[in-house]
């Protein structure tokens, strides 16, 4: 399986928000984020990093 995993960044940790995503859609800071079993997120963050081997996306809080 080929989806990753979004974390958010609190004070230098990496809490799990949602697991499986499929889909990352940007608006400006929104971040609206969609697993492969159609839960979704809406992350007022902007992106740290992105790691395709570890399957992780990273974001931090605006």
């Amino acid at each position: 399986m080929c989806d990753i995993n979004v974390y958010v960044n609190v004070d230098g940790r990496e809490e799990l928000v949602l697991e499986n995503v499929d889909q990352v859609h940007t608006q400006g800071d929104k971040n609206r984020i969609i697993n492969i079993f159609g839960e979704e997120k809406i992350l007022e963050a902007r992106l740290d990093y992105y790691n395709n081997s570890r399957k992780k996306m990273v974001f931090i809080p605006v």
